[in-house]
């Protein structure tokens, strides 16, 4: 009896273990997206920070919302529409979290060019730092058809 419980408890371990996503490398590029049934097609996106050269933290990408990366509403590609007046007065930004947030969306655009997801752009949801990682939530312009279902099935 004690044997069986051992057994079973150590298989019910493995597998819990065996189902858990792999840790990111360092350097890769993460890009989950998701459909709901609604129709709606959000996206997370995240790749590794650049590393500050004084070994400071630096700033950051703060979530601020509203990117409209060609969207006809937003400015176009790269255009970052209404931040100013949400915040009131943009804040001073240091040199390396522009150019960490410059390289974000020109990987993020980069990677939805590659896939075609967002064909009519995107609403920023959120955008954040980690440690070592900078990533963005999104949702599409657009609502799935049945070709992005089949393209892009839930996992």
């Amino acid at each position: 009896m004690k044997r069986t419980v051992l057994v079973v408890t150590t298989s019910l371990i493995v597998s819990a273990c065996a189902h858990r996503p792999p840790p990111l490398d360092k350097d890769e590029i993460y890009f989950e997206t998701k459909i709901k049934q609604d129709g709606t097609k959000l996206f997370a996106f995240s790749i590794p920070s650049m590393k500050q050269p004084d070994g400071g933290k630096g700033g950051g990408v703060k979530g601020s919302g509203g990117r409209g990366s060609r969207s006809q509403e937003g400015g176009g590609r790269g255009g970052r529409s209404g931040q100013k007046d949400r915040e009131g007065a943009s804040e001073p930004s240091s040199d390396s979290s522009d150019r960490m947030a410059k390289q974000l969306y020109a990987s993020l655009d980069e990677k939805l060019d590659e896939t075609g997801y967002c064909q009519t752009g995107f609403i920023e949801i959120d955008t954040h730092q980690t440690e070592d990682r900078l990533h963005l939530l999104g949702e599409c312009n657009e609502t799935a058809n049945d070709l992005d279902r089949l393209d892009f099935p839930a996992r």
